[in-house]
């Protein structure tokens, strides 16, 4: 997930759970500030859709 990723997701479900403990990832320098301004997780069942479709993406060729 990246931080666009995030505050996407998290645009569409603000009422998640509070992060817990937010640590840096190194694929995005961004995503654990994006956490620590919103205070909200995102839990994976409420974007499934979204995965999925990444994933669908993914094995067509098209991501």
């Amino acid at each position: 997930m990246t931080a666009a990723d995030y505050r996407t997701a998290v645009a569409r479900h603000p009422l998640g759970p509070p992060v817990g403990r937010i640590t840096e990832a190194p694929w995005d320098g961004e995503l654990a500030m994006a956490m620590a301004e919103h205070g909200a997780a995102v839990v994976e069942e409420l974007v499934g859709d979204v995965l999925l479709g990444d994933l669908a993406d993914s094995a067509s060729g098209l991501g």
